[in-house]
């Protein structure tokens, strides 16, 4: 009974039921698409990938932006689930007049009860399953462009967030519309019959100061806030729509103001530019792609591709002298890289309130080590802590984030063995670093000949930093000296391609708050609009009314963007402040901070763009009023 009832009730009010049930379809796919999106681009946590290399996109920058894309997805999950409710409690308000008239004619309050919750669940659900269909659709699309431009994009069926969205719906429609089902059928039927506006409503109640001076500024004014304080409900309901819409566009913005610039600029602080490896082939071959693995999740070098220490790898320093010779060169970096199995060593961690713990789980796993020349360095890592220096490198190593991160409980208190040069040594620095997903140890380079027994000159890897634009010229000197010294074995190779390759990837991981921005904001117009669509029916009355007095269209234009109005500027100011507490949380702590002023013109933006919205969605809302409304309307509102 109560199936058939919802299903009539639905479609003999289809007029007010549709728009309903096309808000439900598109927020629910908006939030599919962002989850599928955040599953695609590996920042899903509650995810296990299983990528041919395992190190993918899993140190620093990687939590950085997790931890960012679950407060997006956690943001988007609730603003569906406050647009569900609110859209809940707006299609049982416009059914008190229903009840009323039904409780009349004698039926049962719980009976109503099951009706109405009935055809409030009906509606979510047919959104649900067709917004969740439309989202994966959407995606596809998505993943299809993407494929075609050469972008990788994963697919992987979330169960976590969307169980989430899909249980904490259910759960807020019983609570909140069914806890205003119960109220309306407890009530007496003559208050029943009122709406937005509240039966017990007193016109003679005096203004408070704001308010009270807001309307002393015109007619407009006045009529504005009064339409306002007689639908506080409505008020408050899309107050809590446009907060949470600001706060996501806000937090979107800013990431790609803030996060964007900072990731590029560690992984380019990383990678450096006009930069040369010199080698033998197959080093030189695998070396590339131990940087291209920070991008390509089907990469992997390990030490069944190849041993570093083979004899004929090595060279040695002197038999290149005449590189150091070259004007076109600006530093000359000498390593030495090699697998090395390493295990971590126990530590102790204390708190600021003085406690301290033994921190470590002995784990192990085989990595690369390089061994470099502190002073003569090319990159300028972004770090945390510092780098060793030639009185101290015989018990300090740096690292790169992804063992920071994943290796070590406490990288900074902790240390590590290098079984293979049977020496521990104690993480002095952390690095955010592009080369081997970050799972790279760097120590000092004579330490590491000493160590392994090898000459004070060996070396298997040269880098040169060159000067801007001497490419060519180098090129051609390099190919003369090598062939002459080291043979036809040995080869060079520019690593800027490698590395616009990496950047590349962070560009489009920096891309993925530009989609949802746009996803908002088709929901923010769809949510003014109806904001204001959702007000004329019961202010049909008032309309006419002043219509018949005399007032203009424009006159009721102005009312309608003003009550609007006193809706965006709380939410824009909620949102800022919010919104800057959670990027503190999650952005603020590890990426270069924005001047003071970026987050008041990002809202100030947002101001303008919803004052636009605003305006503009008057003209469709107005034509309605011309068309639909006239001295009948009397009877029916």
């Amino acid at each position: 009974m109560s199936l058939d009832f919802a299903l009539k009730d639905f479609y003999r009010k289809r007029e007010i039921s549709f728009p309903y049930l096309f808000m439900v379809i598109l927020v629910i796919a908006a939030t599919t698409f962002l989850i599928y999106l955040t599953t695609s681009t590996g920042l899903n946590s509650f995810i296990i990938y299983e990528f041919e290399n395992p190190y993918f996109f899993s140190g620093g920058i990687s939590i950085i932006y997790t931890n960012y894309s679950i407060l997006i997805v956690s943001l988007m999950i609730g603003l569906a689930f406050i647009i569900v409710i609110i859209i809940s409690s707006t299609l049982i308000v416009s059914k008190k007049r229903d009840i009323a008239i039904m409780r009349a004619l004698g039926s049962i309050p719980r009976k109503l009860y099951g009706y109405y919750l009935t055809e409030i669940y009906l509606i979510f659900l047919i959104g649900f399953i067709i917004g969740f269909i439309i989202g994966l659709l959407s995606f596809g699309i998505f993943a299809l462009i993407s494929s075609s431009l050469g972008a990788s994009v994963f697919f992987k069926f979330d169960y976590f967030y969307t169980l989430i969205l899909f249980i904490s719906c259910l759960g807020g429609i019983f609570i909140i519309p069914g806890y205003m089902l119960r109220k309306f059928g407890n009530q007496k039927i003559i208050k029943s019959f009122s709406k937005e506006i509240p039966y017990d409503y007193d016109a003679r109640k005096g203004l408070t100061f704001i308010p009270k001076w807001l309307s002393k500024i015109g007619y407009n004014f006045k009529i504005s806030i009064v339409n306002t304080l007689r639908r506080k409900g409505e008020f408050k309901r899309y107050l809590f729509v446009f907060s949470t819409i600001t706060l996501i566009i806000f937090t979107l913005a800013l990431g790609i103001l803030v996060l964007g610039s900072s990731s590029r600029e560690w992984v380019n602080k990383s990678q450096g530019d006009n930069i040369v490896a010199i080698g033998h082939k197959d080093v030189i071959s695998n070396y590339t792609l131990m940087y291209n693995m920070f991008s390509n999740p089907n990469i992997i070098v390990d030490s069944n591709s190849i041993d570093f220490l083979k004899p004929e790898y090595l060279f040695n320093t002197s038999d290149i002298e005449e590189l150091y010779n070259l004007t076109e060169i600006d530093l000359i970096d000498e390593r030495l890289i090699f697998f090395s199995d390493a295990e971590e060593l126990y530590g102790t961690h204390c708190y600021e309130d003085g406690t301290c713990i033994s921190v470590g789980q002995q784990r192990s796993g085989k990595f690369p080590i390089v061994g470099i020349n502190s002073t003569k360095f090319i990159h300028d890592f972004e770090i945390e802590g510092r780098f060793f220096n030639d009185s101290d490198s015989h018990v300090y190593m740096v690292i790169g984030d992804g063992l920071a991160y994943n290796f070590f409980d406490y990288a900074l208190d902790q240390s590590m063995l290098l079984e293979d040069l049977n020496h521990s040594f104690h993480p002095c620095g952390v690095v955010i670093d592009s080369f081997y997903c970050g799972y790279t140890g760097y120590i000092d380079i004579e330490i590491f000949r000493n160590e392994l027994h090898l000459s004070n000159e060996n070396i298997n890897l040269l880098l040169l930093k060159y000067e801007s634009g001497s490419y060519i010229t180098l090129k051609s000197n390099l190919e003369t000296i090598l062939n002459s010294t080291l043979g036809s074995e040995f080869t060079f190779i520019n690593l800027d391609l490698t590395f616009d390759t990496n950047l590349a990837y962070i560009t489009n991981i920096s891309l993925y708050p530009t989609f949802l921005i746009v996803i908002m904001a088709v929901i923010s117009v769809l949510s003014v609009y109806n904001y204001h669509k959702g007000g004329v029916i019961e202010k049909a009355k008032d309309f006419l009314i002043m219509r018949a007095i005399g007032s203009k269209f424009r006159s009721l234009r102005r009312i309608l963007f003003l009550e609007t109005l006193y809706v965006l500027i709380p939410s824009i100011i909620l949102s800022l402040g919010i919104g800057m507490i959670l990027n503190s949380i999650v952005l603020f702590d590890r990426v270069h901070l924005p001047h003071i002023s970026i987050p008041f013109i990002i809202m100030g933006i947002l101001l303008g763009v919803f004052l636009l919205l605003n305006f503009l969605g008057l003209f469709p809302v107005i034509k309605k009023i011309k068309k639909n409304f006239s001295i009948k309307d009397f009877e029916i509102y």
